[in-house]
């Protein structure tokens, strides 16, 4: 996987997926600043996207787009099945979390995307250039003792250039403070591993556990 994530050529362009913040049914508490987050990162750099999730203000999507949708399990899986276009973003600003041995999002109404389904839908699909998972635990493991079954690389192993992903419990507002300077340097032509790295770079007034969380797998 290092080897072939080495070789990959990240390309940002093309399709754009944001989902946030989608209504668990009460299965988790809401998340303001995500669904904030993904509002910015949608209006303000790529508002071409797909937009999936409670909008926060945010249109589901431009008149001339694609639709919006609630962000359900099965709308997340088709975007990543479909093989027709590959590069491109994905950018999940929800829940994650690990249970029962098994790494998920939480989606909405409650549904949990696991690693072992993600692979599946992502296995013949779409390959992302960039997959930002500003989600908890979504670098840890869901069973065995390294990353092998994280929900970071589950996507790289699909073939996915560049993922962020979270190696614990995020705090939501500082969360979505990284993830709108990781966006704007990665506007200004940044590389993500780059981008990353100098968004925490701008917090580090904060205390560790708001930043140091994020981590960079890929290209």
């Amino acid at each position: 996987m290092l080897c072939r994530a080495a070789a990959t050529q990240a390309r940002i362009d093309g399709p754009v997926l944001i989902v946030g913040d989608p209504d668990t049914g009460g299965a988790a508490p809401d998340l303001p600043a995500a669904r904030e987050e993904a509002r910015i990162v949608y209006r303000r750099f790529f508002p071409q996207a797909r937009y999936l999730g409670r909008a926060g203000g945010a249109p589901a999507g431009p008149a001339s787009g694609p639709p919006g949708g609630a962000g359900s399990a099965a709308e997340v899986e088709a975007w990543l099945a479909d093989d027709s276009e590959t590069g491109g973003v994905l950018h999940l600003a929800c829940h994650g979390e690990v249970r029962d041995d098994q790494a998920s999002l939480l989606l909405h109404g409650g549904e949990r995307l696991s690693a072992d389904r993600l692979a599946g839908a992502t296995r013949n699909g779409r390959r992302p250039g960039l997959v930002v998972l500003a989600a908890c635990r979504s670098a840890v493991s869901g069973r065995g003792w390294d990353e092998a079954f994280s929900l970071a690389a589950t996507f790289l192993s699909a073939g996915a250039g560049s993922v962020v992903a979270a190696q614990w419990s995020l705090p939501d507002r500082a969360t979505s403070d990284v993830m709108v300077l990781f966006h704007e340097h990665i506007a200004a032509g940044r590389p993500p591993a780059d981008a990353l790295r100098r968004a925490q770079l701008a917090l580090l007034d904060r205390p560790v556990t708001d930043w140091a969380g994020l981590i960079h797998f890929g290209r």
